[in-house]
């Protein structure tokens, strides 16, 4: 069976929207627009009778997600969290073996990369003009010792706010797998009952088939007996018969 109508417009969707994602990783309002739209078709695959296959669903699915996950980075304010969440991206389920996500995702992380090298080397000019600045109103005994701990200062600050990012992300994912893992112990705890209802069901089953034969044979020897005793009462009533007469 060929793929449904919706599906051939879902696909060409899907593909416009990864072409302009790697031609424009920034993702213009066009462009979100066309992957919020992704997700209701994406629904309706799902319901409608000439469904794609599961493999196919899956494969949609992690596309859809990864193109959402890489437009809600875009919106991100800091450079640096930009980077750690395309990271994360690159790990995620939505990260495909198809050619053009990955294309993606090395063209967004260069970007990204690009944008914080941008910020801390404009850090760094601004921190350097801030320092001359106090370099005039500072004495010259404690001049170099204040430009060296304003400059640390600012690169610390940096790290620190890189990490405490990592580290909520790496809660979030840990969370995430958490209820993951708790639904996959429910998942299997279901189908380990119903595979135990399913067998004390064939069970019963073949239980009630040897009852049934039983049952069977008993009418059986039951029509028989009946039989007999007919043809026995026959051939005394006409043996009876034959004497009166």
């Amino acid at each position: 069976m060929g793929m449904s109508r919706k599906e051939i417009n879902f696909r060409r969707l899907l593909g416009q929207c990864e072409s302009l994602a790697l031609e424009n990783p920034k993702m213009d309002w066009r462009l979100e627009k066309y992957i919020t739209a992704l997700g209701p078709i994406l629904e309706e695959l799902q319901s409608i009778p000439n469904k794609p296959k599961k493999d196919s669903m899956t494969e949609y699915i992690r596309r859809v997600e990864f193109l959402k996950g890489l437009m809600e980075t875009n919106k991100l304010s800091s450079p640096s969290e930009k980077v750690v969440a395309v990271q994360l991206l690159s790990h995620a389920p939505a990260a495909t073996s198809e050619t053009i996500t990955k294309e993606i995702h090395q063209k967004s992380t260069s970007q990204f990369v690009q944008e914080l090298r941008d910020q801390l080397f404009q850090t760094d000019k601004g921190s350097e003009e801030g320092l001359r600045q106090r370099k005039q109103t500072l004495s010259s005994d404690g001049d170099l010792d204040a430009l060296l701990k304003y400059h640390h200062s600012m690169q610390e600050k940096i790290a620190d706010d890189m990490l405490s990012l990592t580290r909520n992300l790496k809660e979030q994912s840990m969370i995430a797998s958490a209820i993951i893992k708790k639904d996959i112990k429910t998942v299997e705890k279901s189908t380990s009952l119903a595979e135990q209802n399913m067998s004390q069901l064939k069970v019963e089953s073949e239980r009630l088939e040897m009852h049934r034969k039983k049952a069977n044979k008993c009418w059986v020897f039951l029509v028989v007996l009946m039989v007999i005793l007919i043809f026995l009462f026959t051939v005394l009533f006409m043996r009876a018969f034959k004497k009166r007469k």
